[in-house]
């Protein structure tokens, strides 16, 4: 009786994928060939010039659309679970069912090949700390606070310059920074891109996306983000509704997405390595303001005493306790803040990255890299 079972519904398959058209077909192979070169921890390395050449392509012809393509798609989600409602639920003819299931496997199929292309095969590469010449250590809490010695030594030194211009916004989570009126959003992101080209990394793409900001202010910050390289557009969306003195290091996350790097860890390590070490003086404040803020709240939750140390070699008074009150708050997360940090979490641990918790991990880039500099 099991016997027959299987059978049956091994027959019901067999005709399902029987009567798949052509082109269903050759986009279902094509699924699996790209699941299985995924499973490479390398292939990034020897397919990146197709990574390479997608990005140029698709990401340049999005980047030429003068408004936020992925913002439109995120106002049609509601549209499009409607449509997938009706036809599964409404439309109950098995033979309309069953071509619009073929189809939506084909797309599906589709559009994880242009997923890979564009960023999964970006997760697959060796690391950029190997490929920086970072000498691989075990971190530890001294290690920690030795890297938050250097980047708390350029914060200081930034600090003089940057508070008269109207201070840090003492009201929330937030790394907000009240900047001069010459720092636009435009010449920040050309500042983020040019340092980016000035480091002259051989590991990065040299194309990159141009930046977007969403034409419904808040719609990313809803969902807990403050900017998406959006994987199928090749684009780079950023939040309308944030503030100017909180691009800096953003800006510099989300262009190195484009240029081939994806793991948030490493991505988040190098935009605050390459502000932290640019001409530029807000360049250079935001990319240490953001890494002492990884640094101390790693030191915070390992090591008290250490933390405490570290946070009164802040000289500004404000400015300390700015950043005291930044790493001591817990952020508070609503529904579908919570919803989407979820999908996010298991989307970056299926392309091998330690969940939303890799933002944190940046403190490793530093540990290591204070720790070859000697």
């Amino acid at each position: 009786m099991i016997k027959v079972f299987q059978s049956g519904r091994g027959n019901k398959l067999t005709k399902f994928f029987g009567k798949l058209k052509i082109w269903h077909k050759a986009f279902l192979l094509l699924g699996v060939v790209v699941f299985f070169v995924l499973l490479f921890p390398t292939s990034g390395e020897w397919l990146g010039f197709v990574s390479q050449f997608a990005n140029r392509v698709v990401g340049g012809l999005f980047s030429a659309i003068p408004f936020s393509v992925m913002t439109l798609a995120i106002l049609l989600v509601p549209l499009f679970i409607a449509l997938v409602i009706w036809r599964v639920v409404v439309n109950k003819k098995r033979k309309t069912l069953a071509k619009f299931f073929a189809n939506c496997l084909a797309i599906l199929c589709a559009v994880y090949f242009l997923f890979a292309c564009m960023l999964g095969l970006n997760y697959r590469k060796e690391s950029i700390y190997d490929k920086m010449g970072f000498a691989q250590i075990e971190v530890t809490a001294a290690q920690v606070a030795n890297a938050s010695d250097y980047v708390i030594n350029v914060l200081n030194q930034c600090v003089d310059e940057i508070l008269p211009y109207g201070g840090v916004d003492f009201d929330g989570f937030d790394r907000n920074v009240v900047l001069p009126a010459e720092y636009s959003k435009e010449k920040i992101a050309q500042l983020a891109h040019d340092e980016i080209e000035k480091q002259n990394f051989d590991f990065l793409y040299d194309f990159s996306a141009k930046p977007k900001y969403t034409f419904v202010p808040g719609i990313l910050s809803w969902m807990g983000f403050d900017g998406i390289y959006f994987p199928l557009f090749g684009e780079l969306n950023i939040d309308s509704s944030i503030k100017t003195g909180n691009l800096a290091v953003l800006l510099t996350h989300e262009t190195i997405h484009s240029k081939g790097i994806l793991n948030e860890e490493q991505t988040e390590f190098l935009a605050q390595y390459i502000c932290v070490h640019s001409d530029d003086l807000v360049l250079r404040y935001s990319g240490s303001y953001t890494a002492t803020i990884y640094l101390l709240q790693n030191l915070k939750n390992t090591d008290q005493n250490a933390f405490k140390s570290q946070l009164l070699k802040i000289k500004d008074k404000y400015l300390r306790q700015r950043i005291s009150f930044v790493v001591g708050k817990e952020k508070e997360q609503g529904f579908l803040t919570q919803v989407a940090n979820f999908f996010y979490d298991v989307y970056l641990k299926l392309n091998y990255v330690d969940g939303a918790n890799a933002y944190d991990n940046s403190i490793n880039g530093w540990a290591r890299f204070c720790h070859t500099q000697g």
